[in-house]
């Protein structure tokens, strides 16, 4: 399955215990390759757990854990939905504290991408969710919205007047990224970066940077920060759908300016394939 180009294989359980094999690192190397299986950048594994309650993990492309990955809830969702292990269209998914819901209409998902908030360990003393700062790179002088959304976002707008707005469409813009990303004396615990083109009140071009993982076509939480930072600023458009445009998908996402309401995201899932696995 895909969403916004972000990858998944999904195992269930019951497919693996049928033909007898373990969710090994070597299994998901192997699946996961590029150049020689269907690739993917993440597995979702679904099970069942002491109750017989439905569950899943997560795990990237290299073995690696995966704690929470937004896109994957999404793709989970939709996979139980569709198959009809599920018939509820309105449901929550209780991951540690976080609380996602989301309503599923066909291929069509909106999603409550919960409450965004400060980052709390940033140096810079924020009072406000809406404080801006300046940040100096490479004697480029960049002003930067901090903003949570669960995970640390360093969101950055270019105006057409901008000298600077040329950073969005250039295709190798990394160095600047990478410098953001490491600034530990800022971000103790890195940040993602957002570099957003204002094409109007409504329309939005932004190209991500995420921590660890460098630049990705798209990120929900990232997109989310945007659009949080962007009504924090200018102030407009509370509780309207604002178009963003990312790489290769666009999204629609809107806030209504208070802090105790989530950001509410729509966009689709789709299942680009079924994958049969033989074993002799």
């Amino acid at each position: 399955m895909q969403w916004t180009w972000n990858d998944f294989i999904i195992i269930n359980y019951d497919d693996l215990k049928k033909i007898n094999i373990r969710l090994t690192k070597k299994f998901i190397l192997k699946i996961c390759s590029r150049h020689f299986w269907i690739w993917a950048d993440w597995v979702l594994y679904i099970f069942r757990g002491n109750n017989s309650e439905l569950n899943y993990e997560m795990y990237n492309s290299d073995w690696t854990k995966v704690d929470i990955w937004g896109t994957g809830i999404w793709c989970y969702m939709k996979y139980l939905v569709s198959k009809g292990i599920i018939s509820e269209s309105v449901f929550g998914e209780k991951t540690k504290e976080k609380l996602s819901k989301l309503s599923i209409d066909w291929d069509f998902i909106t999603v409550d991408m919960w409450k965004p908030s400060k980052i709390k360990n940033l140096i810079y003393k924020s009072k406000d969710l809406w404080d801006r700062f300046p940040l100096k790179i490479d004697n480029e002088e960049f002003i930067f919205t901090p903003v949570s959304m669960w995970n640390p976002h360093s969101v950055i707008f270019f105006k057409e007047s901008n000298l600077l707005c040329e950073l969005v469409n250039k295709t190798d813009i990394s160095n600047f990224w990478r410098k953001i990303e490491n600034r530990i004396d800022i971000f103790p615990d890195k940040t993602n970066v957002e570099f957003v083109r204002i094409i109007s009140d409504k329309e939005l071009n932004m190209r991500i940077w995420e921590r660890w993982a460098g630049e990705t076509l798209s990120c929900w939480s990232c997109a989310s920060a945007v659009v949080v930072a962007w009504v924090l600023a200018w102030k407009l458009l509370k509780d309207t759908f604002i178009k963003v445009n990312l790489l290769w998908w666009v999204l629609e996402i809107k806030w209504s300016w208070e802090l105790n309401k989530s950001v509410i995201l729509k966009w689709e899932v789709k299942e680009v394939f079924e994958w049969h696995y033989y074993v002799r």
